[in-house]
């Protein structure tokens, strides 16, 4: 008998943990799964994970909370992130359509393209297959077909010099609707393309009804370091006049 998937197992696993009190669960496997005929039997390398439970608190914006589906969208990313590629998208399908794996729930999941070819598949398990393993808690799970992601040419780690000097950090205190999401902020960073802004973060985020309705507060830390040379306090502001001019076009204010 040969496995064509690596799911079966990931969630006998999952099920081991949780009824053994764990209540926070996150794995990983790698094997060969197998398909095809008794004729001609064929062999490729999988990669399935899954997840259940809370997630530590990491900062600001990633405070302790339930995985959900988009955190496990984003370890997919990271893992896409390792190869060479022209495009990367995620799509789903109608449920009636029936080209969503039958472990997955049929309106939470999605598939995951590579330059056009299908390479998985990820999402909430279905509740069908969670309560034949009396799983309560929303199991995340997902499976890559390796072997199509080796085809492709892999990313080469590049490494910088690390700079001898002082490191400048200024903070901004911001004022945003709620409508304002961090992505929206950092793409707006990115896209200053200043060489010496080398890190921006949320460091802070409050809520308060003085704000205003439907306000709340960001402290957001940029950090600026040139690689040759120490930075002039003209530098500075201008950089951080910049800085102002690209989070006010997405809405944000600095708070007086």
């Amino acid at each position: 008998m040969l496995r064509p998937s690596l799911i079966p197992g990931m969630l006998a696993m999952i099920a081991g943990n949780l009824h053994r009190d764990v209540s926070d669960v996150r794995l990983f496997e790698l094997g060969t799964v197998f398909s095809g005929t008794t004729e001609k039997v064929e062999e490729r390398p999988s990669l399935a994970f899954g997840a259940v439970g809370s997630l530590p608190e990491q900062g600001a914006l990633k405070t302790g909370r339930a995985i959900d589906f988009y955190d496990v969208k984003g370890v997919v990313e990271q893992v896409l992130a390792r190869f060479q590629s022209r495009a990367v998208y995620f799509d789903r399908f109608p449920a009636e359509a029936g080209l969503t794996p039958e472990w997955l729930h049929p309106h939470r999941a999605a598939r995951v393209a590579v330059d056009g070819a299908t390479v998985g598949w990820f999402g909430q398990l279905h509740p069908r297959e969670a309560a034949a393993r009396k799983l309560k808690e929303p199991v995340l799970v997902g499976e890559l077909n390796l072997d199509r992601l080796y085809k492709l040419p892999s990313r080469r780690p590049i490494a910088k010099e690390i700079s001898r000097f002082q490191p400048v950090r200024r903070d901004f205190s911001l004022i945003l609707s709620e409508q304002v999401i961090w992505e929206q902020i950092d793409r707006a960073m990115a896209g200053l393309q200043i060489p010496e802004l080398v890190e921006w973060r949320a460091r802070e985020v409050f809520r308060d009804s003085k704000l205003g309705a439907g306000d709340y507060s960001l402290l957001l830390g940029a950090t600026f370091q040139a690689a040759d040379r120490t930075l002039r306090e003209q530098e500075l502001q201008d950089f951080q006049s910049q800085v102002v001019d690209a989070i006010g076009k997405v809405g944000a204010r600095l708070r007086s």
